[in-house]
Protein backbone atom coordinates (compact mmCIF):
# COMPACT_ATOMS: atom_id res chain seq x y z
CA UNK A 1 0.00 0.00 0.00
CA UNK A 2 1.63 3.66 -0.88
CA UNK A 3 3.22 5.30 2.05
CA UNK A 4 0.77 8.25 0.94
CA UNK A 5 -2.39 6.44 1.24
CA UNK A 6 -1.57 5.53 4.50
CA UNK A 7 -0.80 8.85 5.38
CA UNK A 8 -4.40 9.70 4.64
CA UNK A 9 -5.81 7.24 7.31
CA UNK A 10 -6.17 9.85 9.87
CA UNK A 11 -8.16 12.30 8.25
CA UNK A 12 -11.21 9.68 7.52
CA UNK A 13 -13.84 8.48 9.51
CA UNK A 14 -13.81 5.24 12.09
CA UNK A 15 -15.80 3.45 9.55
CA UNK A 16 -13.45 4.05 6.96
CA UNK A 17 -11.08 3.47 8.67
CA UNK A 18 -12.51 -0.32 9.62
CA UNK A 19 -13.15 -0.95 5.70
CA UNK A 20 -9.45 0.52 4.96
CA UNK A 21 -8.13 -2.79 7.59
CA UNK A 22 -10.76 -4.81 5.94
CA UNK A 23 -9.46 -3.65 2.28
CA UNK A 24 -5.61 -4.00 3.30
CA UNK A 25 -5.80 -7.72 4.75
CA UNK A 26 -7.88 -8.59 1.45
CA UNK A 27 -5.27 -6.79 -0.30
CA UNK A 28 -2.28 -7.72 1.14
CA UNK A 29 -3.07 -11.64 0.83
CA UNK A 30 -3.12 -11.20 -2.79
CA UNK A 31 -0.26 -9.92 -3.05
CA UNK A 32 1.38 -13.08 -0.97
CA UNK A 33 1.84 -16.95 -2.27
CA UNK A 34 -0.78 -18.71 -1.02
CA UNK A 35 0.99 -21.71 1.39
CA UNK A 36 0.78 -25.48 -0.18
CA UNK A 37 -2.30 -27.28 1.55
CA UNK A 38 -1.10 -29.21 4.36
CA UNK A 39 -0.15 -32.32 4.64
CA UNK A 40 2.14 -35.12 5.80
CA UNK A 41 3.44 -35.26 9.78
CA UNK A 42 4.82 -31.81 11.34
CA UNK A 43 4.80 -30.74 14.78
CA UNK A 44 1.74 -28.87 15.86
CA UNK A 45 2.67 -25.41 14.67
CA UNK A 46 1.48 -23.02 17.91
CA UNK A 47 1.40 -19.15 18.00
CA UNK A 48 0.14 -17.51 21.24
CA UNK A 49 -0.57 -13.60 19.66
CA UNK A 50 -0.79 -10.32 21.72
CA UNK A 51 -0.45 -6.61 22.16
CA UNK A 52 3.11 -6.90 23.60
CA UNK A 53 4.70 -8.08 26.67
CA UNK A 54 4.16 -5.26 28.70
CA UNK A 55 2.99 -4.43 32.64
CA UNK A 56 -0.51 -5.36 32.12
CA UNK A 57 -2.52 -8.03 33.79
CA UNK A 58 -3.50 -9.53 30.44
CA UNK A 59 0.10 -9.67 30.24
CA UNK A 60 1.02 -11.21 32.85
CA UNK A 61 -1.68 -13.89 32.72
CA UNK A 62 -0.47 -14.55 29.28
CA UNK A 63 2.99 -14.92 31.00
CA UNK A 64 1.64 -17.16 33.86
CA UNK A 65 0.35 -19.44 31.31
CA UNK A 66 3.11 -19.94 29.58
CA UNK A 67 4.84 -20.94 32.39
CA UNK A 68 2.40 -23.85 32.73
CA UNK A 69 2.35 -25.20 29.63
CA UNK A 70 6.13 -26.58 28.69
CA UNK A 71 5.15 -30.10 29.33
CA UNK A 72 1.67 -30.43 27.62
CA UNK A 73 3.20 -28.84 24.69
CA UNK A 74 6.23 -31.01 24.52
CA UNK A 75 6.96 -31.35 21.01
CA UNK A 76 4.97 -29.04 19.91
CA UNK A 77 7.02 -25.59 17.47
CA UNK A 78 5.65 -23.12 19.65
CA UNK A 79 5.56 -19.22 19.22
CA UNK A 80 4.78 -16.12 21.29
CA UNK A 81 3.87 -13.07 18.67
CA UNK A 82 4.34 -9.45 19.76
CA UNK A 83 2.58 -7.35 17.84
CA UNK A 84 4.38 -4.12 19.09
CA UNK A 85 8.44 -3.92 19.57
CA UNK A 86 8.04 -2.62 23.30
CA UNK A 87 10.58 -3.45 26.57
CA UNK A 88 9.43 -7.12 27.49
CA UNK A 89 7.97 -6.63 31.86
CA UNK A 90 6.79 -9.90 31.94
CA UNK A 91 8.90 -12.87 32.99
CA UNK A 92 8.72 -15.34 29.86
CA UNK A 93 9.79 -19.02 30.46
CA UNK A 94 13.17 -20.21 28.24
CA UNK A 95 11.40 -22.98 25.99
CA UNK A 96 8.65 -20.25 24.64
CA UNK A 97 10.67 -18.59 21.20
CA UNK A 98 9.41 -14.86 21.06
CA UNK A 99 9.03 -13.11 17.53
CA UNK A 100 8.34 -9.12 17.56
CA UNK A 101 6.18 -7.85 14.82
CA UNK A 102 6.49 -4.36 15.37
CA UNK A 103 2.94 -3.18 14.70
CA UNK A 104 3.55 0.37 16.51
CA UNK A 105 -0.25 0.40 17.94
CA UNK A 106 -1.73 0.55 14.70
CA UNK A 107 -4.34 -2.00 13.95
CA UNK A 108 -3.48 -1.26 10.41
CA UNK A 109 0.48 -1.20 10.42
CA UNK A 110 -0.59 -4.73 12.71
CA UNK A 111 -2.84 -6.26 9.91
CA UNK A 112 -0.34 -6.18 7.69
CA UNK A 113 2.24 -7.81 9.89
CA UNK A 114 0.41 -10.57 10.82
CA UNK A 115 -0.30 -11.46 7.74
CA UNK A 116 2.91 -11.70 6.37
CA UNK A 117 3.62 -13.94 9.63
CA UNK A 118 0.65 -16.56 9.23
CA UNK A 119 1.29 -16.67 5.59
CA UNK A 120 5.06 -17.72 6.52
CA UNK A 121 4.56 -19.39 9.69
CA UNK A 122 1.25 -21.71 8.52
CA UNK A 123 0.45 -21.85 12.00
CA UNK A 124 -2.36 -24.48 12.84
CA UNK A 125 -3.49 -22.92 15.94
CA UNK A 126 -2.74 -19.34 16.95
CA UNK A 127 -4.11 -18.37 20.24
CA UNK A 128 -4.74 -14.29 21.47
CA UNK A 129 -5.27 -11.61 24.00
CA UNK A 130 -6.71 -8.45 23.48
CA UNK A 131 -9.29 -6.54 20.97
CA UNK A 132 -6.19 -5.81 18.36
CA UNK A 133 -4.85 -9.25 18.23
CA UNK A 134 -8.19 -10.62 18.52
CA UNK A 135 -9.42 -9.13 15.71
CA UNK A 136 -6.41 -9.98 13.20
CA UNK A 137 -6.28 -13.88 14.60
CA UNK A 138 -9.75 -14.31 13.45
CA UNK A 139 -9.52 -12.26 10.18
CA UNK A 140 -6.32 -14.20 9.45
CA UNK A 141 -7.83 -17.08 9.89
CA UNK A 142 -10.31 -17.22 7.23
CA UNK A 143 -7.44 -17.49 4.33
CA UNK A 144 -4.74 -19.40 6.16
CA UNK A 145 -6.85 -21.79 7.92
CA UNK A 146 -5.36 -22.54 11.17
CA UNK A 147 -7.88 -22.38 13.97
CA UNK A 148 -8.17 -19.22 15.75
CA UNK A 149 -9.08 -18.86 19.57
CA UNK A 150 -9.35 -15.67 21.30
CA UNK A 151 -9.71 -14.78 24.69
CA UNK A 152 -11.55 -11.40 26.08
CA UNK A 153 -9.84 -10.43 28.94
CA UNK A 154 -12.59 -7.44 29.86
CA UNK A 155 -16.53 -6.66 29.68
CA UNK A 156 -15.91 -5.83 26.06
CA UNK A 157 -19.07 -3.14 26.23
CA UNK A 158 -17.78 -1.09 29.20
CA UNK A 159 -14.09 -1.45 28.23
CA UNK A 160 -14.70 -0.21 24.84
CA UNK A 161 -17.26 2.92 25.97
CA UNK A 162 -13.70 4.70 27.18
CA UNK A 163 -11.57 4.01 24.07
CA UNK A 164 -11.24 6.63 21.31
CA UNK A 165 -11.56 3.81 19.08
CA UNK A 166 -14.86 2.86 20.36
CA UNK A 167 -16.10 2.13 16.84
CA UNK A 168 -13.71 0.74 14.89
CA UNK A 169 -13.44 -1.84 17.72
CA UNK A 170 -16.92 -2.16 18.18
CA UNK A 171 -17.23 -2.80 14.48
CA UNK A 172 -14.43 -5.09 13.94
CA UNK A 173 -15.35 -6.93 17.20
CA UNK A 174 -18.70 -7.67 15.70
CA UNK A 175 -17.67 -8.52 12.42
CA UNK A 176 -14.43 -11.32 13.93
CA UNK A 177 -15.21 -12.43 17.36
CA UNK A 178 -18.71 -14.47 15.75
CA UNK A 179 -15.95 -16.50 13.10
CA UNK A 180 -13.29 -17.33 16.01
CA UNK A 181 -13.34 -21.46 16.32
CA UNK A 182 -13.21 -20.60 20.25
CA UNK A 183 -13.87 -17.61 22.24
CA UNK A 184 -12.57 -17.82 25.71
CA UNK A 185 -14.36 -15.42 28.91
CA UNK A 186 -12.70 -14.92 31.32
CA UNK A 187 -15.68 -14.35 33.34
CA UNK A 188 -19.48 -15.29 33.12
CA UNK A 189 -19.98 -11.66 32.68
CA UNK A 190 -17.76 -11.27 29.89
CA UNK A 191 -19.41 -14.10 28.38
CA UNK A 192 -22.87 -12.85 28.58
CA UNK A 193 -21.55 -9.11 27.11
CA UNK A 194 -20.45 -10.82 24.30
CA UNK A 195 -23.35 -12.89 23.54
CA UNK A 196 -26.11 -10.24 23.93
CA UNK A 197 -24.46 -7.41 22.88
CA UNK A 198 -21.33 -9.02 19.75
CA UNK A 199 -23.17 -11.69 18.29
CA UNK A 200 -20.79 -14.51 19.64
CA UNK A 201 -23.13 -18.06 19.19
CA UNK A 202 -22.77 -19.29 22.65
CA UNK A 203 -21.84 -22.56 21.91
CA UNK A 204 -18.62 -20.80 20.79
CA UNK A 205 -18.22 -19.44 24.07
CA UNK A 206 -16.50 -21.10 27.21
CA UNK A 207 -15.55 -19.24 30.18
CA UNK A 208 -11.72 -19.93 31.67
CA UNK A 209 -10.45 -18.04 34.10
CA UNK A 210 -6.39 -17.45 34.50
CA UNK A 211 -4.30 -19.80 36.05
CA UNK A 212 -3.30 -18.62 39.82
CA UNK A 213 -0.50 -20.61 41.21
CA UNK A 214 -1.03 -19.80 44.84
CA UNK A 215 2.48 -21.93 45.90
CA UNK A 216 4.21 -19.31 43.35
CA UNK A 217 2.53 -16.80 44.42
CA UNK A 218 3.46 -17.74 47.77
CA UNK A 219 7.14 -17.71 46.97
CA UNK A 220 7.68 -15.06 45.33
CA UNK A 221 5.70 -12.85 48.19
CA UNK A 222 8.33 -14.71 50.28
CA UNK A 223 11.63 -12.30 48.75
CA UNK A 224 11.74 -8.91 49.93
CA UNK A 225 9.53 -5.68 48.97
CA UNK A 226 11.63 -4.34 45.79
CA UNK A 227 10.45 -0.73 46.70
CA UNK A 228 10.71 1.41 50.20
CA UNK A 229 7.57 1.20 52.07
CA UNK A 230 6.19 2.85 54.92
CA UNK A 231 4.96 0.67 58.15
CA UNK A 232 1.84 0.11 57.22
CA UNK A 233 -0.13 0.92 54.39
CA UNK A 234 -3.25 0.13 52.06
CA UNK A 235 -2.58 -1.05 48.36
CA UNK A 236 -3.23 -0.69 45.17
CA UNK A 237 -2.21 -2.29 41.71
CA UNK A 238 -2.88 -1.45 37.89
CA UNK A 239 -1.84 1.19 35.04
CA UNK A 240 -2.98 4.65 35.62
CA UNK A 241 -5.09 4.64 32.93
CA UNK A 242 -9.01 5.76 33.23
CA UNK A 243 -10.45 2.40 33.57
CA UNK A 244 -8.32 2.06 37.04
CA UNK A 245 -10.17 4.86 38.02
CA UNK A 246 -7.79 5.94 40.75
CA UNK A 247 -9.10 9.18 40.95
CA UNK A 248 -12.07 7.51 42.92
CA UNK A 249 -9.48 5.67 45.02
CA UNK A 250 -7.63 9.18 45.89
CA UNK A 251 -11.03 10.83 46.37
CA UNK A 252 -12.30 8.21 48.59
CA UNK A 253 -9.10 7.94 51.05
CA UNK A 254 -9.01 11.04 51.46
CA UNK A 255 -12.76 11.34 52.55
CA UNK A 256 -11.89 8.09 54.92
CA UNK A 257 -8.55 9.47 56.40
CA UNK A 258 -7.61 5.64 57.47
CA UNK A 259 -4.33 6.10 59.50
CA UNK A 260 -2.55 3.49 57.16
CA UNK A 261 -0.84 5.35 54.27
CA UNK A 262 -1.82 4.75 50.30
CA UNK A 263 0.65 2.79 48.10
CA UNK A 264 -0.22 2.05 44.36
CA UNK A 265 2.27 0.05 42.25
CA UNK A 266 1.83 0.71 38.25
CA UNK A 267 2.37 3.56 35.96
CA UNK A 268 0.81 4.68 32.98
CA UNK A 269 -0.21 8.17 30.85
CA UNK A 270 -2.06 9.44 34.02
CA UNK A 271 0.68 9.95 36.59
CA UNK A 272 1.16 13.57 36.70
CA UNK A 273 -2.56 14.03 36.58
CA UNK A 274 -2.68 11.68 39.86
CA UNK A 275 0.30 13.69 41.13
CA UNK A 276 -1.42 16.83 40.73
CA UNK A 277 -4.53 15.34 42.60
CA UNK A 278 -2.83 14.40 45.36
CA UNK A 279 -1.45 17.66 46.18
CA UNK A 280 -4.77 19.08 45.69
CA UNK A 281 -6.02 16.69 48.23
CA UNK A 282 -3.62 17.51 50.99
CA UNK A 283 -2.16 13.94 50.61
CA UNK A 284 1.11 14.25 50.15
CA UNK A 285 3.91 12.24 51.80
CA UNK A 286 0.53 9.43 52.48
CA UNK A 287 0.06 8.63 49.43
CA UNK A 288 3.62 6.77 47.49
CA UNK A 289 3.94 5.88 43.96
CA UNK A 290 7.33 3.82 43.37
CA UNK A 291 6.11 2.61 39.89
CA UNK A 292 5.65 -0.86 38.17
CA UNK A 293 7.30 -3.61 40.39
CA UNK A 294 8.16 -6.92 38.53
CA UNK A 295 7.18 -8.55 41.34
CA UNK A 296 4.44 -7.03 43.51
CA UNK A 297 3.39 -9.92 46.02
CA UNK A 298 5.79 -9.21 48.85
CA UNK A 299 3.87 -5.57 48.69
CA UNK A 300 0.40 -7.10 48.77
CA UNK A 301 1.07 -10.21 51.38
CA UNK A 302 2.25 -6.90 53.64
CA UNK A 303 -0.60 -4.73 52.77
CA UNK A 304 -3.48 -4.13 55.33
CA UNK A 305 -6.32 -4.38 52.53
CA UNK A 306 -6.32 -4.18 48.48
CA UNK A 307 -8.39 -1.78 46.98
CA UNK A 308 -9.67 -1.90 43.53
CA UNK A 309 -11.81 0.71 42.22
CA UNK A 310 -12.07 -0.13 38.46
CA UNK A 311 -14.66 0.97 36.13
CA UNK A 312 -14.45 -2.75 33.80
CA UNK A 313 -12.41 -5.77 34.27
CA UNK A 314 -13.06 -9.47 33.07
CA UNK A 315 -11.07 -11.69 35.47
CA UNK A 316 -9.54 -9.39 38.16
CA UNK A 317 -6.29 -11.03 38.45
CA UNK A 318 -4.97 -8.70 41.22
CA UNK A 319 -8.06 -9.55 43.29
CA UNK A 320 -7.37 -13.01 43.41
CA UNK A 321 -3.72 -12.89 43.94
CA UNK A 322 -4.47 -11.06 47.10
CA UNK A 323 -7.04 -13.25 48.25
CA UNK A 324 -4.65 -16.19 47.78
CA UNK A 325 -2.00 -14.31 50.08
CA UNK A 326 -4.42 -13.53 52.91
CA UNK A 327 -5.14 -10.31 51.89
CA UNK A 328 -8.70 -8.97 52.45
CA UNK A 329 -10.18 -7.11 49.65
CA UNK A 330 -12.41 -3.86 48.85
CA UNK A 331 -13.62 -3.55 45.35
CA UNK A 332 -16.28 -2.04 43.26
CA UNK A 333 -18.91 -3.85 41.14
CA UNK A 334 -17.81 -2.93 37.68
CA UNK A 335 -18.84 -5.44 35.03
CA UNK A 336 -17.69 -8.22 35.28
CA UNK A 337 -15.77 -10.72 37.50
CA UNK A 338 -15.20 -8.84 40.79
CA UNK A 339 -18.86 -9.34 42.29
CA UNK A 340 -18.36 -12.87 40.81
CA UNK A 341 -15.00 -13.41 42.74
CA UNK A 342 -16.00 -11.82 46.20
CA UNK A 343 -19.87 -13.57 45.59
CA UNK A 344 -22.13 -10.72 46.13
CA UNK A 345 -23.86 -7.32 44.54
CA UNK A 346 -23.10 -3.97 45.29
CA UNK A 347 -26.23 -2.72 46.79
CA UNK A 348 -26.08 0.83 47.41
CA UNK A 349 -28.92 0.89 50.22
CA UNK A 350 -27.59 -2.37 52.33
CA UNK A 351 -24.45 -1.45 54.46
CA UNK A 352 -20.72 -2.57 53.13
CA UNK A 353 -20.56 -5.34 54.97
CA UNK A 354 -23.92 -6.94 53.85
CA UNK A 355 -22.46 -7.02 49.88
CA UNK A 356 -20.50 -9.45 49.45
CA UNK A 357 -19.32 -13.28 51.50
CA UNK A 358 -15.49 -12.65 50.45
CA UNK A 359 -14.84 -8.73 50.93
CA UNK A 360 -16.06 -5.80 50.46
CA UNK A 361 -18.38 -4.91 47.52
CA UNK A 362 -19.10 -1.46 46.85
CA UNK A 363 -20.68 0.71 43.94
CA UNK A 364 -18.56 2.21 40.98
CA UNK A 365 -17.78 5.97 41.29
CA UNK A 366 -19.15 6.41 44.60
CA UNK A 367 -15.95 7.10 47.12
CA UNK A 368 -18.29 7.68 50.05
CA UNK A 369 -19.00 4.23 49.98
CA UNK A 370 -15.14 3.79 49.83
CA UNK A 371 -14.55 5.36 52.90
CA UNK A 372 -17.42 3.59 54.28
CA UNK A 373 -15.85 0.51 53.88
CA UNK A 374 -12.53 2.12 54.27
CA UNK A 375 -13.45 1.95 57.83
CA UNK A 376 -14.69 -1.16 57.98
CA UNK A 377 -11.09 -2.45 57.42
CA UNK A 378 -9.66 -0.01 60.52
CA UNK A 379 -10.86 -2.31 62.57
CA UNK A 380 -8.56 -5.11 62.53
CA UNK A 381 -10.75 -7.90 63.77
CA UNK A 382 -12.89 -7.40 61.24
CA UNK A 383 -10.32 -7.22 58.19
CA UNK A 384 -8.15 -10.28 60.14
CA UNK A 385 -11.98 -12.03 59.33
CA UNK A 386 -12.27 -10.72 55.59
CA UNK A 387 -8.25 -11.98 55.10
CA UNK A 388 -9.38 -15.65 56.08
CA UNK A 389 -12.78 -15.04 54.09
CA UNK A 390 -10.26 -14.61 51.51
CA UNK A 391 -7.82 -17.21 51.54
CA UNK A 392 -10.19 -19.65 51.53
CA UNK A 393 -12.00 -18.37 48.96
CA UNK A 394 -9.09 -18.49 46.40
CA UNK A 395 -9.02 -21.83 46.81
CA UNK A 396 -11.54 -21.94 43.94
CA UNK A 397 -9.12 -20.29 41.03
CA UNK A 398 -6.17 -23.58 41.34
CA UNK A 399 -4.05 -23.39 38.23
CA UNK A 400 -4.25 -26.98 36.99
CA UNK A 401 -7.86 -26.89 35.80
CA UNK A 402 -7.38 -23.65 33.88
CA UNK A 403 -4.26 -25.35 32.40
CA UNK A 404 -6.47 -28.15 31.39
CA UNK A 405 -8.90 -26.14 29.81
CA UNK A 406 -6.34 -24.29 27.64
CA UNK A 407 -4.70 -27.50 26.66
CA UNK A 408 -7.79 -29.46 25.59
CA UNK A 409 -9.02 -26.32 23.64
CA UNK A 410 -5.80 -26.22 21.61
CA UNK A 411 -5.25 -29.95 20.91
CA UNK A 412 -9.19 -30.26 19.92
CA UNK A 413 -9.51 -31.55 16.54
CA UNK A 414 -5.49 -32.19 15.77
CA UNK A 415 -4.32 -35.25 14.41
CA UNK A 416 -1.96 -34.65 17.83
CA UNK A 417 -4.26 -36.29 21.07
CA UNK A 418 -4.20 -33.54 24.38
CA UNK A 419 -2.51 -34.53 26.96
CA UNK A 420 -4.45 -35.25 29.97
CA UNK A 421 -4.42 -33.91 33.78
CA UNK A 422 -1.23 -36.10 34.56
CA UNK A 423 1.23 -34.45 32.39
CA UNK A 424 0.16 -30.71 33.87
CA UNK A 425 2.74 -29.32 35.83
Amino acid sequence: MPLAELACLRRVSLQERTHKVMSTLVHTQGNLVAPAAKGGSHPLRLSFLINSMEGGGAERAMANLLGHLESPLAGCDVELVLLDDVEIKQALPDWVRVVTLDGGGSLLRSSVKVVKYVMRRRPDVMVSYLARANCLNVVTRLFSGHRAIISERVQTSSHLSTSRARKIFEVMTKLTYPRAHKVIAVSQGVADDLADNFGVPRDRLTVIGNPIDAAALSRAASEPPAVALPEDYILAVGRMVPNKNFHMLLTGYAKAAPEPDLVILGDGPLRAELVALVDELGLTGRVHMPGFVDNPYPVMRGAQWLVSCSNAEGFPNTIIEALSLGTAVIATDCPAGPAEVLRGHADPDSPVTKNAQDGLLIPMEDPDRLAEAMAVFGDADRRADYAARAKARSTAFGVESVVQAYVDLIFAGQSVPAPHKGSIA
